[in-house]
């Protein structure tokens, strides 16, 4: 439970150091760079409301809530700005898929409203999914081109697959022991730090000292 809480502490100061230096320069930068800027702000908040909940030992699932729409819409608006400059066809899937995704959701939520302070894992895996797919994509096109958040985008899609594997199976991981339990969160953990690193090394290859680029 010490590595853990270690992990997750390393991880949420590297994310607000990617907050912070993603966020200089914000008002010169593309309409790409400026959705995924405000997705690593709502990361960070919902990352802190969680550790502070669970520090409280407080019921922190309506918050799954959040990690099921903020990304969705923001990761979404980040994939269709980047797709509108390079592929049409692929800006149209996001165009429709995650509206139609997002809808479905708040249906879901207005049938189900006790879902709110639950851990919705059928919306989970859907967004999710949605998130790999347009990471997918975008990789494709990076076979024959040279494009910006390649590393971000590689990220998205690593640690896209490792919430995938653990979250949809949430159920399953709580009946595990406890020692397999903590492994498991242990490399999710771990990952969300590769993550977060690939982050930083954008932003290092690609904007630190670099002239400003808009899309």
């Amino acid at each position: 439970m010490y590595l853990l809480k270690l992990l997750s502490y390393v991880g949420h100061c590297i994310l607000l150091i990617n907050t912070i230096v993603y966020s200089i320069g914000f008002s010169q930068k593309g309409k790409a760079y400026k959705a995924f800027v405000v997705y690593l702000f709502c990361l960070f908040v919902m990352q802190t409301v969680t550790e502070v909940y669970a520090t409280q030992n407080l019921n922190n699932h309506f918050i799954a809530t959040y990690y099921l729409f903020l990304p969705l819409i923001l990761l979404s608006l980040f994939f269709f700005r980047l797709f509108a400059a390079i592929n049409s066809w692929k800006r149209h899937v996001v165009l429709y898929a995650s509206p139609i995704a997002t809808i479905g959701f708040i249906i879901q939520y207005c049938f189900l409203p006790n879902l709110y302070y639950e851990f919705n894992s059928i919306g989970l895996l859907v967004a999710t999914c949605l998130l790999i797919v347009y990471a997918v994509m975008y990789l494709f096109e990076l076979i024959s081109k040279q494009l910006e958040f390649h590393y971000v985008v590689i990220g998205i899609f690593i640690y896209s697959i490792s919430s995938l594997l653990i979250f949809v199976s949430a159920a399953s991981v709580v009946s595990f022991n406890q020692e397999m339990s903590n492994f498991i969160w242990n490399i999710n953990a771990l990952l969300f730090i590769v993550y977060q690193l690939l982050i930083l090394w954008e932003w290092k290859q690609t904007y630190y000292l670099r002239p400003t680029r808009r899309d």
